[in-house]
This record gives C-alpha cells, sequence and structure tokens, in this order.
C-alpha cells in the first residue's frame, strides 16, 4: 500500500494454561485501539495506579482474590477500581477481542493431532491474530497493527515459537497481511495496555471456566467488554470457540462465513 493508513497497536495475554489440570479453557484475549489513543489511556492508567496507591503491575487474579498490593481491600474500592479501568478503555475506544480453545477437547483429540497443533496456545493464537488484523483493515479509517503478546516463558522464544507462527498467519493470508505490521513481545510491568489485557483475559477465562457452565449471570466487567466488543457494524468476531465441533465464534464473521454462532452465555447442549 503507498497511502498512509492509521496507525493501530494491539496489546495481548492469556488466561489459562494447557498444562493446567484445573483449566477446560485456554484464552488468549487482545485490544485493539490507535497508538495516539493507547498513549493517553497509558497516562491515565497510570494515573489511576497511583491514586490508587498500586505500586506493582496490575493482575487481575490477585484483584479477585483480594492478593498482594489489594490484601485488606474492600468490594467497594474493588468494584470503583474497575470502574476506572473500564471507563478508561471506553475513552480509547479499545476493541476487546477474544479466542478460547477447549483444553479438555484438545487432550481428547488423536495424539498425531496433537502433535500437528502442538498446543492449545497456538490455536488460540492464530484465531486472535487473525480476527486482531481483520478488525483493523475495517475500521474506519483502516490501518496496520503493531501486535504485542504479553511474554510467554514457553512460547516466546524457542523452536516453532509464537513468532514464527505469527509470520505464517501473515504470509498464508494476503488479504490481511498488509495490515499485519509487526509482531513484538512485552512485558506487563513496561506496558500499561498489557495490564489491560489481564483484566480482558482473567473476565473471559472466567466466563467460559465458571459462568457460561453453570448459566450464571455474567460479571459486571465482563458485560463492558461484551457491550464494547460485540457490534455487527464490525466484520471480525468478537470471540472465537474453538472445541470439538471445529472453529465457531459470535460476530458477524460467524454469522456470515459458518452461518451458526456461538451461545455467549449458554453452553452448546451435548
Amino acid at each position: 500500500m503507498d497511502f498512509d493508513l492509521t496507525q493501530y497497536v494491539s496489546y495481548v495475554d492469556e488466561a489459562g494454561h494447557s498444562k493446567d489440570p484445573r483449566r477446560n479453557y485456554l484464552c488468549l484475549a487482545g485490544l485493539l485501539a490507535t497508538e495516539a489513543a493507547w498513549k493517553l489511556f497509558d497516562t491515565e492508567w497510570r494515573t489511576i495506579c497511583s491514586e490508587e496507591g498500586l505500586m506493582a503491575p496490575f493482575h487481575m487474579k490477585d484483584l479477585s482474590a483480594y492478593k498482594g498490593q489489594f490484601a485488606g481491600w474492600k468490594e467497594e474500592q474493588r468494584r470503583q477500581l474497575l470502574k476506572k479501568f473500564i471507563s478508561a478503555l471506553r475513552r480509547a475506544n479499545a476493541i476487546p477481542i477474544g479466542s478460547v480453545v477447549s483444553v479438555t477437547d484438545f487432550n481428547a483429540s488423536e495424539p498425531s493431532r496433537r502433535e500437528e497443533l502442538k498446543d492449545p496456545y497456538f490455536m488460540a493464537f492464530q484465531n486472535l491474530t487473525f480476527h486482531l488484523a481483520v478488525a483493523a483493515s475495517m475500521e474506519l479509517p483502516p490501518g496496520r497493527v503493531k501486535m504485542m503478546y504479553a511474554h510467554h516463558p514457553e512460547h516466546s522464544h524457542g523452536i516453532g515459537n509464537a513468532q514464527e507462527l505469527w509470520e505464517a498467519i501473515r504470509k498464508f493470508n494476503p488479504i490481511i497481511a498488509s495490515f499485519m505490521q509487526s509482531y513484538v513481545c512485552g512485558e506487563p510491568r513496561e506496558h500499561s495496555a498489557l495490564q489491560a489485557a489481564d483484566l480482558w483475559a482473567y473476565e473471559l477465562g472466567h466466563h467460559f471456566e465458571v459462568i457460561r457452565p453453570a448459566r450464571k449471570v455474567a460479571r459486571w466487567p465482563f458485560q463492558q467488554f461484551v457491550e464494547m466488543g460485540l457490534h455487527y457494524r464490525f466484520t471480525h468476531d468478537f470471540i472465537t470457540l474453538q472445541d470439538a465441533a471445529g472453529v465457531n465464534g459470535l460476530g458477524v464473521w460467524s454469522r456470515v462465513q459458518r452461518c451458526r454462532e456461538i451461545s455467549l452465555y449458554e453452553p452448546e447442549s451435548n
């Protein structure tokens, strides 16, 4: 492309681990916004953390369990902090996108299939990266995306790592390749938006692990992410789910390409 495009940046974190016997799902969660919006967001996020006396990088699992720097907090403090964080994301016009993989179904698949796919992380990575690029390509205005993924001790380096998969996605998807600018690996302590992605990843993982199977009412933070991300003016899927039934999702992509969408609040009937 020989014309100027808006610069987008996406930040991605995960929830769950494929080797954790307590988890049924592995989730990757991404947040997409313009580079300019993220700069303003960074200032606001750091100001909120300073006002709340938070010195360490934010981790939603600590806030949820009132551990670490949140020890001794009250429920009202937790709610107010989450409201401030969500409001900051709304002002940045951040678009949340999620990718969920059933670890249970992966482990139940044929050994040759598991060897081919390597790990649920890479399955979630592929779906999320694709839809982040689609989202940026169809935004007004469209633009290239610098994609930052939270450092992963197993998958960020070594043979068959995440960056190699990212390069393969760009190579074999020429339509979206022009919008995939670069792969970057980052640390949450250095990037406030990765801490925000941690919040989205936690809510996505908790929803599929706990809320959806029990058909419970969705948590308030998750509902806010749904409001920000599930719009049918978007071309991409808000969430993709890969399980024994294949890859399905929630959004225009699944509605048009697959002619069906997953249920966000109730698991599929067996």
